[in-house]
């Protein structure tokens, strides 16, 4: 998940038997080698959080029979190659179960099997949220725009078939080697 360098400690220490249970569990981690390992939640960045969380249920996941996965914005704090190894990792859950994913990066966007469109619409005094399942030009154009913003040129559409061609290649290889 592009986290070079990260380690990863669970403390467990017996405490006074309450409602949670007799122990405490404190996850830590070192960002750097040579650092010392301190409590995730004061360390480790929005993006490392995500990763670590996802991390975390891969492996989880192993262990569990749930049939599907909800990833609300597990992407939060991550971009590029980063961006890229979270959307590899939820493929390769998705070889397993159903993963359902809402993100804006379209690293990740491009690595679906089925897309939809989620916008929101104020009239008057209400908001209407509409779902479209998009087409392959949907996606497309959908990918670009994640990419560029409104101003959507052929440029962006020539990256987003890029990025869906690449994903598909990602995904027959994974199927090949067997995940």
């Amino acid at each position: 998940l592009s986290m070079k360098g990260v380690s990863f400690k669970v403390d467990i220490q017996e405490c006074e038997p309450c409602s949670t249970g007799s122990d405490s569990v404190v996850f830590l981690m070192s960002a750097n080698p040579g650092e010392k390992p301190g409590k995730i939640s004061r360390i480790a960045s929005g993006g490392e959080l995500s990763r670590i969380m996802l991390a975390l249920k891969s492996v989880l996941t192993e262990k569990d029979d749930a049939d599907a996965m909800v990833f609300d914005e597990i992407d939060t704090g991550v971009s590029g190659i980063a961006a890229q190894r979270v959307a590899e990792k939820m493929c390769a859950i998705s070889t397993e179960r159903q993963v359902i994913c809402v993100t804006h990066l379209p690293q990740i966007a491009a690595m679906a099997d089925i897309h939809f469109c989620i916008e929101k619409d104020i009239s008057g005094e209400r908001t209407q949220t509409h779902i479209d399942r998009l087409d392959i030009e949907g996606r497309k154009r959908e990918l670009a725009r994640l990419t560029g913003g409104e101003n959507v040129t052929q440029a962006a559409l020539t990256a987003a078939q890029e990025q869906l061609s690449s994903a598909s290649e990602y995904k027959a290889k994974l199927i090949r080697n067997g995940k």
